[in-house]
């Protein structure tokens, strides 16, 4: 049994981290009120890296047709890395078209973009009205930006959550 790359998974890796360190452990879990207290209680530096974030979504967002493809596993399995290199091209050409018989990487790609936008949109609005001095901005206002960023890391995490957890590739 081999063990696969970080360069291989990747973009299993980051969709995870995207999913499950930031969005439900540093976004999704803070109601609007506590982001105020948060705000009040000397700040939040967390959040200023959150629109990286997002555009980390967006960066995954182009490697979902083929990132996410068993193809990339075509190499690593010891079976097949006995065939002559055309030999295995075909097998990954038609591995990589399975994939896209089965899952819709750019509809999948379309929505996750989209949402990493959406996210990097909203979240520019929060920091702008969050950078100002305290007396400038109204509890009201942060939780009423905050709840935006619900909205949209709700539809963020479901993206990421249409995107394939693993590579399936029998050897």
């Amino acid at each position: 049994m081999s063990t696969l790359s970080s360069t291989l998974c990747g973009p299993i890796l980051s969709r995870g981290r995207l999913k499950h360190s930031w969005l439900e452990n540093e976004v999704l879990n803070k109601t609007p009120e506590l982001v105020v207290i948060l705000r009040g209680g000397g700040g939040w530096p967390e959040l200023q890296r959150f629109p990286d974030e997002a555009d980390q979504a967006c960066r995954l967002a182009d490697e979902v047709e083929f990132g996410f493809s068993p193809a990339r596993l075509v190499d690593e399995c010891a079976a097949l890395a006995v065939l002559p290199e055309s030999q295995r091209s075909a097998v990954r050409q038609a591995v990589h078209e399975a994939y896209l018989e089965c899952f819709d990487a750019k509809g999948a790609a379309q929505r996750l973009r989209e949402a990493g936008e959406q996210m990097k949109e909203v979240l520019a609005v929060l920091l702008a009205e969050w950078n100002k001095p305290d007396e400038a901005v109204g509890d009201a206002r942060v939780q009423e930006l905050w709840g935006k960023v619900l909205v949209r890391a709700e539809t963020l995490r479901t993206a990421l959550d249409a995107l394939p957890k693993s590579f399936v590739f029998p050897c």
